[in-house]
């Protein structure tokens, strides 16, 4: 019991059946049913009569690893009945679900309002398996206890947009959700403790404006795949996490002070054939010039990915952009770049955050899984000439 808690904890191959010799067969019993995370009791209630008899009243019903098991449907949904037919607990602390619901919705509603009488404080319910949103038709936005909500191909409404709980909520993650921006502000006008927001191919139009200036604890924000989204407007002191996936939008960071990692993965959009988003990536760089971790695609480093000009003009003509800009990413002291293909506009790119970025130690060039797309070879001449020119920064591919 005095392991840190990010440790994990190993399932016992063998227990001697008079295990209860050396403590009092309730205290063990106790240990075992109350503290023992569910899926540690599932593992090993074969190999001991203390396992195969013990009272369920586990507070944490974690069935995420379920399916690590080859199980087929019916098996895990029986599993899991199982569980909460058993379970003599007066709390459930967390529960966490991954299952296909489709047939079997009626068992999820009951499960969710089990855990909801028993002052449930973590919700994770994942239905991605289904392809299909579940409605579970509860008032999720009520519950007062909640800390962690994720949600993946769940309904999540807040009626009237006036939550009547979520009050101690920290986290909230939501996938292929219908976010609105009352809700948005509902939200955080409501969850004053937030620390966490995850939107994940949300159904939602327009710009995307947070208001978290009295907000003293919201320090992550990840947005992944909004393409009808076209700016992000942040009011957010405390911030100091940024990720975002997906098409480049502007950004308007004006009133973010704090920011301290940026995680940015731009994909191209092909369905506007003329868009040109390298100047928008030029017009955000601003937001990102004190952050001390920046990792990114090679966006910054092969604009012409994302731009229909024909050949290499534009490159020349956003360098020559970006050094009359006169960037300083004075706070940046380390640099991802996944995608790298050792282009020489690419390098210079390299050159141009080893020479701005002041307090740069180590500069990361990730190269493309597939074979195909990648580089013929490196250049090591050219990058021998970077490291000595900045020996500071560490260079590695």
């Amino acid at each position: 019991m005095s392991e840190p808690p990010n440790k994990k904890i190993k399932r016992i191959d063998e227990l001697p059946e008079d295990l209860t010799v050396e403590l009092p067969e309730y205290l063990v019993e106790y240990i075992i049913s109350m503290y023992f995370p569910i899926q540690y009791v599932l593992q090993n209630r074969v190999v001991s009569k203390t396992f195969r008899e013990v009272v369920i009243r586990s507070r944490d019903l974690d069935f995420g690893r379920i399916y690590s098991r080859r199980r087929s449907q019916s098996e895990v949904v029986s599993i899991i009945e199982e569980i909460f037919n058993q379970h003599k607990g007066s709390e459930i602390n967390r529960f966490v679900l991954i299952l296909n619901h489709i047939g079997v919705e009626d068992k999820v509603l009951s499960w969710v309002k089990t855990c909801l009488s028993k002052n449930i404080q973590e919700l994770t319910l994942d239905f991605s398996k289904s392809k299909k949103v579940m409605d579970l038709s509860v008032d999720l936005s009520a519950i007062e206890a909640l800390t962690v909500l994720k949600l993946r191909w769940c309904k999540f409404e807040i009626p009237n947009n006036t939550p009547k709980g979520l009050r101690l909520l920290r986290t909230l993650a939501l996938m292929k959700s219908k976010v609105t921006p009352e809700m948005i502000d509902a939200i955080f006008s409501n969850c004053i403790h937030l620390e966490t927001l995850v939107l994940t191919r949300w159904i939602t139009h327009g710009v995307l404006s947070i208001n978290a200036h009295n907000h003293k604890r919201f320090k992550e924000l990840v947005l992944y795949c909004m393409p009808n989204r076209l700016q992000i407007i942040l009011d957010a002191p405390t911030l100091e996490c940024y990720k975002y996936e997906g098409f480049v939008r502007i950004l308007d960071f004006s009133r973010v002070d704090a920011l301290k990692e940026a995680k940015l993965h731009y994909i191209k959009n092909y369905s506007w054939r003329y868009y040109d988003s390298s100047y928008m990536v030029l017009a955000n760089m601003v937001a990102y010039t004190g952050v001390h971790v920046l990792s990114t695609t090679n966006i910054f480093l092969e604009i012409k990915k994302f731009t229909f000009e024909p050949g290499m003009l534009c490159i020349i003509h956003q360098k020559s952009y970006m050094e009359s800009s006169n960037y300083k990413f004075n706070s940046i002291k380390e640099v991802t770049i996944d995608g790298y293909k050792n282009h020489w506009h690419e390098l210079d790119i390299v050159q141009f955050f080893c020479g701005h970025a002041k307090s740069l130690k180590k500069l990361k060039l990730i190269m493309p899984k597939n074979v195909k797309k990648r580089a013929r070879g490196l250049d090591y001449a050219r990058l021998d000439y970077i490291r000595s020119r900045f020996p500071c920064v560490k260079v590695e591919v």
